[in-house]
């Protein structure tokens, strides 16, 4: 396998991301520049491009938040693909975090793309699906017990990083540090005595909002779709994205009571690390799209 020549690998910055997004935009996941954007303020120092000259013919995107980190893009042009592009960007990126002493990182891969990171050492860890909701939200009926849910601020996020860190098994500073950057522009959570204990945290962009992440302490299928029945009356009226780990009994359920529908299944959880990486537990209803948020 040949990379042609004069092939070389940079820091992306900002004047590459409208390039940047345009690659991405083709391959037609729905994402939004504003959300390249929130990748790269989260960490301008871990995504990279893969430059023939001065035009882009790849990209990884990558967040690092202490020590884990999770690679969100891997795209390589087309025309410049099955050249080993793809695998001196991932191998130049994880060399990188190799030295900076990150422990595991993680990538959500489709189904046929998973056995391209064997070779890096990522193993499979469970399924994810890809549900959305599209507009409107209003003909959707209100939950009889949204009195029960309570719409948080800036000054509850040391608690909503403790009790989504503790359910996904992530650090709780590093989940604080990444939510104090890029704070929700919704975050729901029951209402009783002490920390709060069933939460879910959004961000709305240009189109769509972004659920997740989402943990329960008992979730069970009518519990679960009160929560989003409460979320999403208070979200703009724009398509809601979730992903979904398969083996979240309840979540399915009460997602597709709320109108949500399946647009993509089989997506591989992925991960590298020094340390045994486990599913998801049963209170984990939905993961963040940005990793740990």
């Amino acid at each position: 396998m040949v990379v042609a020549k004069g092939l070389h690998i940079v820091r992306m910055g900002e004047h590459h991301l409208r390039e940047v997004f345009s690659l991405i935009d083709r391959e037609n996941w729905g994402w939004e520049f504003t959300e390249i954007q929130a990748i790269h303020r989260l960490d301008p120092g871990s995504s990279i491009v893969a430059l023939d000259g001065k035009e882009i013919v790849g990209l990884l995107t990558c967040i690092d938040y202490g020590s884990t980190a999770f690679i969100v893009h891997i795209i390589v042009r087309e025309g410049w693909r099955g050249k080993g592009v793809g695998v001196r960007m991932v191998q130049e990126a994880l060399d990188d975090l190799d030295s900076r002493g990150i422990s595991t990182v993680e990538l959500d891969a489709n189904p046929e793309a998973a056995d391209f990171y064997d070779q890096f050492s990522f193993r499979r860890v469970e399924g994810i699906s890809f549900m959305v909701k599209d507009p409107p939200h209003d003909a959707l009926r209100v939950a009889e017990d949204a009195a029960s849910y309570a719409w948080l601020g800036p000054s509850d996020m040391p608690a909503v990083a403790e009790a989504t860190s503790a359910a996904m098994g992530h650090r709780g500073d590093e989940v604080l540090r990444a939510m104090t950057k890029l704070p929700p522009d919704h975050a729901l959570s029951s209402v009783g005595p002490g920390r709060p204990r069933d939460v879910i945290v959004s961000r709305a962009a240009v189109a769509l909002n972004a659920a997740g992440p989402w943990v329960m302490e008992r979730p069970t299928a009518a519990r679960a779709e009160s929560m989003m029945r409460t979320l999403v009356s208070g979200m703009p009226a724009k398509r809601v994205d979730l992903l979904v780990p398969v083996s979240s009994e309840p979540a399915a359920p009460a997602l597709r009571a709320c109108g949500f529908r399946s647009a993509r299944d089989g997506i591989v959880r992925m991960a590298r690390s020094s340390e045994p990486v486990r599913r998801f537990p049963a209170s984990v209803l939905a993961v963040g799209h940005l990793g740990l948020i």
